[in-house]
Formats: C-alpha cells, structure tokens, sequence
C-alpha cells in the first residue's frame, strides 16, 4: 500500500493524453483492488481525502 500513480500533464513530454491507455497496458496484470489502491485509495490515504465526498 505504499504505491501510487501521478500524472505530469501538462509538461509536454507527459504521457497525456494517452495516459489512460499507458495506465491500462502498464496496470493489467493486477487485480482491480490493485489498481483502485495505486490509482486512488493510497493517494486519498496519504493526504487524508474523503473520496466519498468526491462522488
């Protein structure tokens, strides 16, 4: 639980806009959970943020 995942946009050597593609090809061998947790649960963790909230 100590991975998580950012984005460098909107530097122009970032990976947008094909992150999600990259993040799909890079992710698809883990598990959902996996993928929930490195894209959005730690993150949340670490800065306290009520994802809940959020939706």
């Amino acid at each position: 639980r100590r991975l998580m995942w950012a984005n460098d946009f909107p530097h122009s050597d970032s990976t947008w806009p094909w992150s999600q593609q990259m993040l799909a090809e890079h992710t698809g061998e883990l598990s959902e959970a996996q993928r929930r947790a490195i894209l959005c649960e730690n993150v949340a963790e670490l800065y306290r943020i009520d994802l809940g909230a959020l939706c």
